[in-house]
């Protein structure tokens, strides 16, 4: 029968998919399954199998484009079973579709891991086999059950000092925010550096900025900061106006005599 043609034996369920009544003896099984089941249960699955004269849930298989054998990709223990129920052929579900190894390894695992027991050493033995992290993702496996890095003991020479330190919380208004934004970006212009202050100078600061306030009859601490903002923005402005100044003085010309 031509490739494609339907047929009581082969049916399509999917892009790629069939169901196929296919010989039991024709069937290739993986060189390495995890699952493992005990003999009383294959034997209970086998009587089974021979009392209905069919399986009840076929196994997933893998035939690229159609042609060649048949790989059991899920379904060696239910394929096995049905051979010693003394039937030739098993109804399968066909995967037509090319697969590298690394991905029908994964389904392999996957499929395996919605029933029965496993094998862990094996499982471990498959997993290795697998090289594409989409394809370790698609197994379904816990995050135990995944390779991991191994740890790097590179230790880094980080820098690192003990500080006494202090934190000040202050708060803006909308518009006070503003001027400091605006007076940081003045003041980050002007300088290539920035310092961290001891924590003795702290209380300095605190006092300086209270006494302001007190000369200034000012009561809130954020006002008090506001406006020194102010003062520094305009101390920085003035400061910049005498450095230009001074610059276009030095390169001046010697005014010229009248004739």
């Amino acid at each position: 029968m031509a490739k494609g043609t339907p047929s009581p034996d082969r049916l399509k369920i999917g892009d790629d998919l069939w169901v196929m009544n296919v010989e039991i003896a024709s069937l290739r099984e993986q060189d390495i399954n995890a699952q493992v089941m005990q003999p009383r249960h294959f034997e209970r699955l086998t009587e089974n199998i021979r009392n209905r004269g069919a399986l009840e849930s076929m196994p997933y298989c893998h035939q690229p484009r159609g042609e060649g054998p048949v790989e059991v990709i899920s379904g060696h223990h239910r394929c096995r079973a049905t051979r010693a129920a003394g039937l030739s052929h098993v109804w399968a579900i066909v995967d037509t579709r090319v697969m590298r190894r690394s991905e029908i390894i994964a389904k392999q695992i996957a499929h395996n891991e919605l029933h029965g027991e496993t094998d862990r050493d094996i499982l471990a033995h498959l997993v290795a086999m697998i090289d594409n992290v989409d394809d370790l993702l698609a197994t379904g496996l816990p995050e135990d059950a995944l390779p991991t890095v191994n740890p790097d003991d590179t230790k880094l020479s980080i820098p690192h000092g003990e500080f006494d330190w202090r934190v000040a919380t202050l708060m803006f208004l909308p518009h006070q925010m503003e001027e400091f934004k605006d007076a940081v970006k003045v003041i980050d212009n002007a300088t290539d550096l920035i310092g961290v202050a001891s924590a003795d100078q702290f209380e300095e600061f605190s006092a300086a900025v209270y006494e302001f306030g007190r000369c200034r009859d000012i009561r809130n601490f954020t006002t008090m900061v506001a406006l020194l903002t102010d003062l520094a923005r305009r101390e920085v402005e003035l400061a910049r106006l005498e450095s230009e100044e001074s610059a276009d003085s030095d390169t001046g010309s010697e005014p010229v005599p009248a004739g």
